[in-house]
């Protein structure tokens, strides 16, 4: 907790950088591709056909320094270069 400004400023740094590298993004995209925002398969019906749905997992209680380690790891966030 005690880095948790530090962490929100670097996650927001980041998305104003994906912003205007891709205007024609909806920011629910950008969240998405960052793995900011996540889902899980959830299998739905009661005939059991299988069919599935997807729950978005909820980061209320995630911590910034997960978020932003989450972040860095992300090769669409930070590509490697050579």
């Amino acid at each position: 907790m005690k880095y948790r400004k530090m962490y929100n400023q670097a996650i927001v740094d980041k998305l104003q950088e994906l912003v205007n590298k891709y205007p024609d993004w909806r920011f629910g995209q950008i969240l998405y591709n960052c793995d900011i925002i996540t889902h899980s398969e959830c299998p739905v019906g009661e005939d059991n056909s299988g069919e599935l749905h997807y729950l978005i997992d909820d980061p209320f209680y995630e911590e910034s320094e997960i978020t932003w380690n989450r972040i860095i790891r992300n090769k669409f966030c930070f590509p490697k270069t050579n």
